[in-house]
């Protein structure tokens, strides 16, 4: 067998835990009636050629079995066949294939030709398959993505140039000999005649080697005109295993695109898509575990056929009775329940389909007065339900509910939109939900989307998704539930789409634009250090151009479709729009098979296709025929999803019963019983508030807001409930991002969080107000049932309850009662430990006064040294402070030696952008309206000659943001990239020149924004110019020195030119003054010029001399020094360490006792039992609440 090129069986033998047969054998009692054969006739038309046949069996109880390896086989010498069936020639001549098991026979005739011609192998149709079924082009393996020890094939040979020219090309032809090919490296690698790190991987001399020999030694060519695979085919189709323990074998023939057709078993790849059902091997021989159903995918050079082989198991005792159906929905399912030998539950009860279908259809519980109702009514109970179902389609708490599926795969998340555009876009989901928007149009419209998201909402899709391939592989897994992520760099390993098609696809999107919306104003969205931030509304639109550049080829990729579907494109439709109309065809196989697949998950918990948004070859539906005909459905009914809806949930089997019997409590995929559904996150949430009443109250958004109509991801709770329970967090269009699991963190997040808690313990709420409007506690007990878990309370649950209530008095003095017993048996030991405790604290201050004494002497004479540097101090303090007097009056008369500044009162003031500048007094300039790159120019008139310099002061207003002293929106800094000074005479202002100014210098200049930079003559955007951030909301001052001073005798004209360049954009100085002086440099600032203007009076207020002291002492440095000498002098001294240490101890010994920790919680608990006390139906209706809501009964749909 191996010699024939059949790679060993690797098939799972089943095991004695399994209670399976070590060898294969008939069903107990079955007896065979006929045998048949397939193929009907064997056809071996060339050396290489050979046959898999099935030998089929049909049983006495109607059922078929593959007996292939169980059969006798004979054949003439004209042909041989192997255990498993597989038939190859020898030579030329018409023989018969004759079978027999059971006392029955069959035959077939088996044709042999060929034999006797000169065979050539080619490259394409007999070499490529050889190297696939060893591995040789995997991705494990050569067909990785960079290769294997410096050798690349393409994955699973997709480029058959690329890989002849790799064998034949490269390392001088080594790998392939035409000379000798038996010494091609090619060969001595693959049978581990030369070192192979993956070892052996074709038999010497076998079948595959013969091929791959004939093929070199045939000059290794390529026929790029050799006919390639079209399709295959897989049989037997849907095949049933009766025991547990036997084995299918599957046969694979392909057909080429010349039209002939080869049996290609031994080189397909058959696998089991559920090997917990079934196992296979590399011949496709599956083997049944476990009783179930096991997709079975092949694949042969990109070609791909699908079935499903179920594995029966042991039924003995099953009758099929035909259950009661609804519609032609409920027939389909029945008869694959008749298929499988399943029984299905019954119908469930008014209060468990109420429940349900509430959830299901509002994602809210049903109040308690709905529930009686419904109860009460005794109408047909397919009426009353038919009614409820057409109630809720279409209500409010309906379209939030199914808004907000679509909010989760359209990634409404203001990481992408920001807030405002988050709210808009899921404003526009839910009016579109309302309006009832056939399925069709609602996809069209997004697809087709232009203009700016912020009038247009469904733009925002391509805001969120901004590239080609990214926008490609969402739209195609959203609407078509395909990948086609996988087939990006090489054709899809498990599918038929190709590489080309990746690129073909992505096309369509490449003439997509985007361009800022001047609604965003300065408002952005996101941003990181690869990422700039994007404006807050961008308008889309079709660009003339726009290309996408295929990976592998670095050809340009034509827009096409990777399969047909009839549509009617405008004539002058843009590619989005040809492909919307392509997607939203009611031909198109994916556009609505997808949806009604996961209408059906959302309805069942299980899609008819899971995962719901991954429709391939190798996970087939379920049940075709129900998929088919949903589709069909939805389809003729204009693509009406509240229609969709309502067929199913008026089915009888949306209707069935969680409950299951001995023929179906294993049936978790065929809608035999109703599957528990844990809640969703948003749901759960609003359950929690609407069954106890409570008003949530989430941060961001009206107080009662449901979780389910939040505007987007980005609104969060503060203890994580709603991440915590699997929300999506709406980053791509995958259902796989919820979570509807129930582990560790989300029960800690039900039984401790603050969400539980807050919405039972609400004062306001449903149960308060109960409590005290319902006096009888049996009553009370129904209600919370009814509200909670939406039915009665059983007798036993009552009295149950009616215990809890009773139970907080007697178990408050339980707990005081242990409280005390605990205290008790404590109190000899605290009674010990407390006495040690006293003698620690004797021995420890016994020792720091002993230290004491012995330091006394030491200690007096080192206090006596201090209180003497004090005197000291303090008479240097008061003998500076009595001559302060004359030396005050002397600096009235010469001032400081400060340089004197004379403000500039503007005559004209420009802005080169529109911005407003105001003069104010003393000189002030505000600035105010719009804010951006400018440059103003301040013009002033002056008499003073021989000019130093001028001063700017950069003032601080409550008017500019955080005080200023600039614009900057965020934090009030300001950059003036550039400052230029003109001069001319007045009588001439033509004549303008300008002065060069030096020597800048400032009280503080940000980091890489230092003032010198401000007349450096750039203007670069960036790192240039002066800016004072982190020192903003306080004023700052820069002078700049003027090197030669103006000439002239009579008044001049000056021009401030200031320069704000910065790429902020709204950095502009905000409120400033100008100075100028003739002091001698090197100028200082000088003084303030509320100083200077009292300096120069000549008699003064006592006020008005009280301002001058203050702003002289704060300036004498001499007394600053002299009291800061004084309070250093003053200082306690440090104390003596080891008396430090000595006093530590003792605080340490001093400690009280630790609590005890047990005492600790019953002191805790006694707390909390006595606030219950003082309303006990209350906090025992609280407690029966939360019991509920913490029930499976609450946190599972059922």
């Amino acid at each position: 067998l191996e010699g024939e090129g059949v790679a060993k069986s690797n098939v799972k033998e089943p095991t004695p835990k399994a209670d399976l047969p070590a060898a294969e054998s008939l069903p107990k009692g079955a007896t065979i009636q006929e045998l048949t054969i397939e193929p009907a006739e064997v056809v071996l038309a060339s050396p290489i050629a050979y046959a898999q046949v099935l030998v089929s069996a049909k049983l006495s109880t109607g059922d078929v079995v593959d007996v292939t390896r169980l059969a006798k086989l004979q054949l003439s010498d004209m042909a041989a066949i192997t255990l498993h069936g597989v038939a190859t020639p020898l030579k030329n001549g018409n023989t018969t294939l004759t079978v027999s098991l059971g006392g029955k026979s069959a035959s077939a005739p088996v044709k042999v030709s060929g034999q006797e011609t000169d065979f050539k192998a080619d490259y394409v149709r007999d070499v490529t398959p050889v190297l696939s079924k060893a591995g040789c082009n995997a991705g494990t393996c050569h067909g990785a993505k960079d290769g294997k020890n410096g050798f690349k094939l393409s994955l699973r040979g997709y480029d058959p140039i690329y890989d002849v020219r790799a064998f034949t090309d490269e390392l001088a032809s080594r790998r392939v000999n035409v000379a000798s090919a038996d010494d091609s490296m090619m060969l001595l690698k693959a049978t581990a005649g030369a070192p192979h790190t993956g070892g052996q991987v074709i038999p010497p001399g076998g079948k595959y080697y013969r091929i791959i020999h004939n093929w070199i030694a045939n000059g290794a060519k390529l026929d790029l005109k050799s006919a390639k695979v079209k399709s295959i085919s897989l049989s037997p189709m849907n095949p049933v295993v009766q025991q547990i323990g036997s084995r299918q074998q599957f046969r694979v023939v392909a057909t080429y695109a010349d039209g002939s057709t080869r049996d290609v078993t031994a080189e397909a790849v058959v696998e089991s898509g559920n090997t917990d059902v079934a196992d296979h091997d590399a011949r496709g021989l599956l083997t049944t575990l476990r009783r179930g159903e096991a997709p079975v995918l092949a694949r042969y050079e990109g070609a791909y056929a699908a079935t499903t082989l179920t594995a029966m198991g042991d039924r003995t005792g099953f009758v099929w009775e035909k259950p009661e159906n609804w519609g032609r929905l409920d027939r389909l399912v029945a008869a694959k329940w008749e298929r499988m030998k399943i029984k299905p539950s019954e119908l469930c009860t008014d209060t468990e389909f109420i429940r349900r279908v509430y959830l299901d259809l509002t994602g809210l519980p049903p109040s308690a007065d709905a529930v009686k109702k419904f109860i009460a009514d005794e109408r047909d109970t397919r009426e009353k339900r038919n009614e409820l179902i057409d109630k809720l389609i279409g209500s409010e708490e309906f379209i939030d509910h199914w808004a907000n599926k679509w909010a989760d795969l359209l990634q409404v998340n203001r990481k992408f939109l920001g807030t405002e555009g988050s709210k808009a876009f899921r404003a526009w989901i839910r009016n579109e939900i309302k309006e009832n928007t056939p399925y069709d149009e609602f996809a069209r419209k997004i697809l087709t989307a232009k203009g700016s998201n912020k009038a247009n909402p469904p733009a925002s899709y391509y805001k969120i998704l901004r590239k080609p391939d990214e926008t490609m592989e969402n739209t195609t897994h959203l609407w078509l539930a395909t990948r086609f992520n996988c087939n990006k760099c090489h054709d899809h390993p498990f599918e038929r789409w190709t590489q080309d098609q990746y690129y073909e696809m992505a096309a369509f999107f490449a003439q997509v634009g985007l361009k800022r919306d001047p609604a965003s104003g300065k408002s952005t969205v996101g941003g990181t250090a690869v990422e700039g931030k994007k404006p807050l509304y961008e308008e889309v639109y079709d660009k003339p151009d726009g290309e996408v550049t295929h990976q592998r080829t670095g050809a340009v990729a034509p827009p096409e479709f990777p399969y047909s579907a009839k549509f009617e494109p405008k004539a002058d439709a843009t590619r989005r729009e040809k492909l919307a109309a392509w997607i939203t065809s009611s031909d198109n196989q994916y556009f609505a098979r997808s949806y009604v697949n996961r209408i059906w998950g959302y309805l069942f918990g299980i899609g008819i296709i899971e995962p719901l948004d991954d429709i391939r070859a190798g996970n087939p539906p379920t049940n075709p025929e129900l998929l088919d005909w949903l589709t069909a459905n939805f389809v003729v009914h204009d693509f009406d999803v509240r229609h969709i809806i309502r067929t199913i949930c008026q089915s009888r089997t949306y209707q069935l019963s969680i409950n299951t019997n001995k023929w179906n409590v294993d049936d978790t995929r065929n809608y035999s019983h109703a599957i528990p559904r844990r809640l969703p996150a948003e749901v759960l949430f609003d359950a929690i508030y609407f069954a106890t009443g409570a008003q949530s109250k989430i941060p961001g958004v009206p107080a009662g807001t449901r979780a389910a109509a939040l505007p987007d991801s980005g609104v969060k709770l503060a203890d994580g409930f709603l991440g915590n329970l699997g929300r999506p967090p709406r980053e791509s269009a995958c259902e796989c991002e919820r979570s509807g699991d129930l582990q560790l963190g989300p029960v800690m997040a039900l039984i401790t969080g603050p969400t539980v808690d807050n919405a039972i313990s609400d004062k306001n709420n449903a149960i308060a107000k109960l409590v005290e409007n319902e006096k009888d506690d049996r009553k009370l007990i129904d209600e919370l049932f009814l509200r909670i878990l939406n039915r009665h309370a059983s007798n036993k649950e009552v009295e149950s309850s009616l215990k809890l209530l009773a139970s907080i008095e007697p178990e408050h003095k339980a707990l005081l009662a242990e409280q005390a017993a605990h205290a008790e048996k404590l109190k000899p030991d605290i009674e010990a430990r407390e006495k040690v405790r006293q003698a620690d604290i004797a021995k420890a201050q016994k020792a720091v006064e002993d230290y004491e004494k012995s330091i006394a002497a030491r200690e007096t004479e080192e206090e006596k040294k201090r209180q003497t540097a004090i005197a000291a101090a303090e008479k240097a303090v008061k003998d500076h402070e009595t001559s302060e007097e004359t030396r005050f009056n002397e600096w009235l008369k010469r001032g400081d030696g400060k340089s004197t500044w004379i403000t500039v009162e503007a005559k004209e003031l420009k802005s080169k952008i529109g911005a407003t500048l105001t003069k104010e007094k003393d000189g002030v300039i505000f600035v105010s309206g719009k804010n951006g790159k400018d440059t103003f120019t301040i013009s002033a008139e002056t008499t003073l000659k021989n000019l130093t310099g001028l001063r700017l002061e950069a003032l601080t207003d409550k008017r500019l943001p955080k005080n200023g002293p600039g614009r900057a929106p965020n934090d009030g800094n300001f950059v003036l990239t550039e400052l230029e000074l003109m001069w001319a005479p007045k009588d001439k202002p033509g004549e303008q020149k300008k002065l060069k100014l030096e020597a800048a210098k400032a009280d503080f200049s940000q980091g890489g924004y230092p003032v010198a930079s401000a007349i450096d003559g750039k203007l670069a955007d960036s790192n240039n110019g002066w800016a004072v951030a982190p020192q903003l909301g306080k004023p700052h001052q820069a002078s700049f020195e003027i090197k030669d001073a103006p000439k002239h005798d009579g008044p001049i004209l000056l021009t401030f030119v200031m320069k704000q360049e910065f790429s902020g954009n709204n950095w502009q100085l905000g409120k400033f003054r100008w100075s100028i002086t003739n002091a001698k440099k090197p100028l200082n600032f000088g003084l303030p010029k509320n100083i200077n203007d009292l300096l120069v009076l000549e008699t003064r207020d006592d006020k008005q001399t009280k301002v001058l002291r203050d702003y002289y002492r704060a300036q004498d440095s001499r007394l600053k020094g002299l009291q800061t000498a004084l309070n250093n002098a003053r200082k306690p001294r440090p104390v003596d360490p080891k008396l430090k240490e000595l006093q530590d101890i003792v605080a340490s010994a001093s400690k009280p006792l630790p609590e005890d920790p047990q005492l600790a919680v019953y002191k805790r608990a006694v707390e909390l039992s006595t606030r219950q006390l003082a309303n006990k139906r209350l906090y025992g209706a609280q407690d029966i609440a939360w019991a509920l809501i913490n029930n499976p009964a609450f946190l599972f749909n059922h």
